[in-house]
């Protein structure tokens, strides 16, 4: 203290005088004017507590005039409003003293504390209101009785009826809980009365300290004076000392340093460095806001104002709360001139800067990270694509060859049908959706059999580009220019075949290089890629026999009955449940049929597993095993064409979860449903946008694949019948004709 008055000056001495008067004032006064609210408030809880002392005896005798005037069949709403008058006065006193967050109420939050300051006397509050909560909740009933207890009979005078013998049960146990309670009560109103006595005792002694410490900071005062003006000189060159050094590391260092008030105002001092971070002569006086605004984006600049905000307050934990830095890396765009822009990345670090535990400024630090970011995107992107890379070798490998190389030349056309329908000119509002049906027909079917074969590079590119299809059908109204972001994911998605294409290629040419080896180096080829299909075998693996029940699988059919194996098997593993499949003549499909068996084939069965095969435990608690079983069949129909059967022994389709799904997406109305048959109803299951899932997966949800099944079928002249019994199954019965017809397709 003494160090301190002698570095002032004499030039300000009055006015320092006056400035430690007006503190000593203040530093009596605040806490004299605190300590006085605080014995008020603590004499008015004392008062209020000293009249709650008689609330427990007067719940009593209201109890026993309630029994009395039962058994003597006399009027008890007296005795219960005397009743419901103390409850309600006893819970108001325990709420009044309770202290809560808002502040609401008699007290304050620091007031109440001050009231009830000792453990003791929270302790005690609270096993008070323990107490009075049992006892609260078995005189509620008595106190929200209403009504009549008696009833009047000839034969038996006046008796209690129902209400009036409930009554009588709940005064009884209530009596009985009195006799314990009441001593209790009164025992701990009268410890918590005594205490806040105590209490303003102590209070009141404080008060006195105060005022003598009042008059020992008044003559230390006076002592001060006479070292003001001797002390103020050294402190002057002190000063000039330290603010040399600060304009000597701020001009130096390369970070950029700056400080954040209380209003988020950036402070008159920053380090040089700043300049050139933010390409400003300065920052002093502007906001925090104003000089993110034109860096980053709406949304980061807000987030970053209430992260600032958060460091003001006390109780948080600043190492905690850095983890979620918003800034911790943030890309920024500065103006390059001629049109162009720069583009850097920003890492800004915030710490607090206090005294005396309280959080004066913020202190903000800010470092380009550009080529750091930099490395770690390049290091990040080879990676990526690596990964990527293993991922489709992993993928291929596990793939008949003949399956893969239809399906790849089957998306090699899908693709190009897209193409085309891209470059299809369009003006009006019913081309743009046709076009918009057709290529999410041939993207569905793409991924439909890219899932069937376990190549998830290929499902996730064309499951990303049905979002962007999804996207577009949501809109109001279509332009265009809206198809225009398609062409990049048609890219990608052509891209990503096209090298499927070449790693096949390349491991065709491997295996035809490893033939014309030696046996040792051909055996070690084979080790190779048993060790792949070890890699691989665990996304479609059946459950371990502790899981899975044993039963026989029947072997699948060559071509597409592989396909729905795997598929079958993959969409079980996700969905949790076990399924087998039996394919049965589709190795006697038509050339001219196979694309569109095999469309339709895959979603339905996907569908089948999906929706239909229940979990092992449903099944086994309606009596099935827990192996669903699904059946696809390809049979002539003599005079009438092909026939293709798919059927499940699942949970069949309930029509009344057919409409409440169509009401929910909005599909029919309530007056519509009302007046549709069970037949109607199942003629939904094929309208797009269709799904009794809320959620979308690479399985289920859009509502596009049986519209997308009806399409198909509608396009080859074919039928389509829906046979189902609910709990036990689903039939879908596709009938193809020998030859072109004109047949609608009918549910």
């Amino acid at each position: 203290m003494m160090n301190w008055i002698k570095r002032l000056s004499a030039r300000g001495t009055a006015a320092l005088f006056g400035i430690l008067v007006v503190l000593a004032f203040a530093a009596v006064l605040v806490p004299g004017f605190k300590l006085a609210s605080s014995l008020s408030n603590n004499t008015t809880a004392l008062r209020l507590m000293s009249e709650q002392r008689r609330q427990p005896d007067a719940l009593a005798r209201a109890l026993a005039s309630i029994q009395d005037r039962l058994e003597a069949r006399g009027y008890v709403d007296s005795a219960v409003g005397e009743l419901r008058k103390a409850m309600a006065e006893f819970d108001q006193a325990l709420t009044t003293l309770t202290p809560n967050e808002s502040g609401a109420g008699f007290f304050s939050d620091a007031n109440a504390a001050d009231a009830m300051r000792s453990e003791f006397a929270r302790a005690q509050l609270k096993r008070l209101k323990l107490e009075w909560q049992d006892y609260h909740k078995a005189i509620t009933p008595i106190a929200a009785f209403a009504g009549l207890p008696y009833q009047d009979t000839d034969q038996q005078g006046t008796q209690l009826n129902k209400l009036g013998e409930r009554l009588q049960v709940d005064v009884f146990a209530a009596l009985r809980l009195s006799r314990k309670q009441t001593p209790i009560l009164n025992g701990l109103t009268t410890e918590l009365t005594r205490e806040l006595e105590a209490h303003s005792e102590e209070l009141a002694t404080r008060l006195r300290y105060l005022m003598f410490a009042g008059l020992i900071v008044a003559c230390g005062l006076a002592l001060a004076l006479g070292y003001l003006v001797a002390a103020r000189r050294r402190q002057d060159r002190m000063v000039i000392d330290a603010q040399r050094q600060t304009e000597d590391i701020l001009r130096t260092v390369k970070d950029g340093l700056f400080l954040l008030d209380a209003d988020l105002r950036i402070g008159p001092t920053h380090s040089a460095a700043v300049k050139q971070l933010f390409q400003r002569e300065s920052l002093a006086g502007i906001t925090f806001e104003d000089l993110l605004r034109p860096l980053v984006p709406e949304k980061t600049m807000q987030t970053a104002m209430k992260f600032v905000k958060v460091l003001w307050s006390e109780r948080t934990r600043e190492n905690l709360v850095k983890s979620i830095n918003p800034l911790g890396e943030v890309e920024v765009n500065f103006d390059a001139g001629g049109g162009g822009h720069e583009t850097r990345y920003l890492e800004f670090d915030f710490h607090r800067v206090k005294s005396d535990e309280r959080v004066d400024n913020i202190l903000v630090s800010v470092n380009d990270v550009s080529q750091r970011v930099m490395l770690a995107q390049e290091l990040k992107d080879s990676q990526d694509k690596a990964q990527a890379q293993l991922d489709t070798l992993l993928g291929v490998l596990h793939v008949d060859p003949a399956q893969l190389s239809s399906f790849l030349d089957d998306s090699d056309a899908a693709m190009r049908m897209v193409n085309s329908i891209l470059k299809e000119p369009a003006r009006e509002e019913s081309a743009f959706r046709k076009k918009l049906d057709s290529i999410f027909r041939q993207v569905h079917a793409v991924k439909g059999e890219a899932s069937a074969l376990g190549l998830a590079s290929v499902e996730s590119r064309a499951h990303q580009f049905e979002d962007s299809l999804k996207d577009l059908k949501d809109r109001a109204t279509l332009t265009g220019n809206d198809f225009l972001p398609l062409v990049v994911k048609l890219d990608d998605l052509f891209t990503h075949l096209a090298s499927v294409r070449d790693l096949v290629t390349r491991l065709a040419k491997l295996n035809v290089g490893t033939s014309r080896d030696s046996p040792a180096t051909a055996t070690q080829v084979i080790a190779r890629k048993q060790s792949v299909d070890e890699l691989v075998a665990p996304r479609y693996a059946e459950p371990p026999p502790a899981e899975r029940p044993a039963a026989h699988v029947p072997a699948p059919t060559a071509g597409l009955g592989t396909t729905l194996e795997q598929l079958v098997q993959r969409i079980a593993t996700d969905e949790k449940k076990r399924a087998r499949i039996e394919c049965a003549g589709l190795d006697k499909v038509p050339n001219s049929y196979r694309k569109v068996v095999k469309d339709v084939a895959i979603q339905i069965v996907r569908n089948a597993v999906v929706h239909g095969i229940e979990t092992p435990d449903a099944r086994q608690a309606a009596g099935k095993s827990e192996a669903g079983n699904v059946l696809v069949q390809f049979l002539t129909a003599p005079g009438e064409g092909f026939k293709l059967v798919i059927e499940d022994d699942g949970q069949g389709i309930s029509a009344a979860r057919i409409k409440e799904a169509a009401l929910q997406k909005g599909i029919i109305t309530e007056a519509a449903a009302a007046k549709m048959e069970s037949k109607q109803m199942f003629r939904l299951l094929f309208h797009p946008g269709f799904s009794t899932r809320d959620t979308v997966t690479h399985d289920a949800g859009r509502g596009i694949g049986m519209s997308l099944v009806a399409e198909l079928i509608r396009e080859y002249n074919g039928k389509i019948a829906v046979a189902t019994g609910e709990g036990k199954y689903t039939r879908f019965s596709i009938l193809l004709p020998p030859a072109d017809g004109s047949q609608e397709v009918a549910a």
